[in-house]
């Protein structure tokens, strides 16, 4: 259960991150916008969660939960932008 709720808090986390940077991209039209965002996000979150957990020199242990809760906003992301164009072009 705890990695679980671990989970959960980091959902917040990278929510907010990918949003920011979604809206700081939203006029890029480079097909792969939703995956650099995403990569970028996840790389920050991973080392804002190393730089939070270090106790003197960066703890790397936690960053994991980090890289699965982007890869969550990054599926519903990817998913979202899929049934957008299935829907323009039926």
């Amino acid at each position: 259960m705890g990695e679980l709720a671990v989970l959960i808090g980091a959902l917040v986390p990278t929510f907010l991150m990918s949003r920011l940077f979604l809206w700081l991209t939203k006029r890029w039209s480079w097909t792969g916008r939703l995956l650099s965002v995403h990569l970028v996000s996840g790389v920050l979150a991973c080392i804002l969660s190393a730089l939070g957990n270090a106790g003197g020199s960066m703890n790397w242990g936690s960053s994991f939960i980090y890289v699965g809760a982007q890869l969550v906003w990054f599926g519903v992301d990817v998913f979202r932008y899929h049934s957008k164009t299935v829907q323009i072009s039926s």
